[in-house]
């Protein structure tokens, strides 16, 4: 009989809401390009579903994720290790990166694609391109802690 222990259903868990919450981010480079060359009236739709999607799927799973990342760490008494505390540490700084300057830079997205502003739009696009490459560095970042365990 297969033998399933509560750690290795945390872990898919835990893997599982990485996957969900952060597994977007990475498209935001090439759907913001392709948003960009649309007509300005119709950009607005596309950032209030990725605040929305922030909103209701990532800041939740962000919830899960550290949930069960305490649980796996303290289960396996990992705490001191660097590759458990770097990750940890850049999960906090990755949801407060989201709540503030990634969602600050959708909403200035939609208020200047509502307003018909294109070069509001475009330094706003800027600015958010640049926040998402960060954020998205510090997940891979933080991936490579977890998966290599320097």
């Amino acid at each position: 009989m297969l033998a399933v222990r509560l750690y290795d259903v945390v872990l898919w868990v835990h893997i599982t809401a990485v996957v969900i919450a952060f597994g977007a981010l990475f498209a935001y480079p090439v759907f913001l390009a392709v948003v960009a060359k649309a007509p300005i009236a119709q950009r607005a739709t596309f950032h209030h579903a990725q605040i929305a999607f922030s909103k209701r799927i990532t800041g939740p799973t962000i919830g899960v994720i550290l949930l069960a990342g305490i649980y796996l760490a303290t289960d396996a008494k990992l705490w001191s290790e660097t590759w458990v505390t770097i990750p940890f540490v850049l999960l906090f700084v990755i949801a407060g990166l989201g709540g503030t300057v990634l969602r600050k830079g959708e909403e200035g997205l939609v208020a200047t694609a509502e307003a018909g502003d294109e070069g509001g739009y475009t330094a706003a696009l800027a600015t958010l391109r640049m926040w998402t490459w960060v954020t998205i560095a510090l997940i891979v970042v933080a991936l490579f802690f977890m998966a290599v365990k320097p």
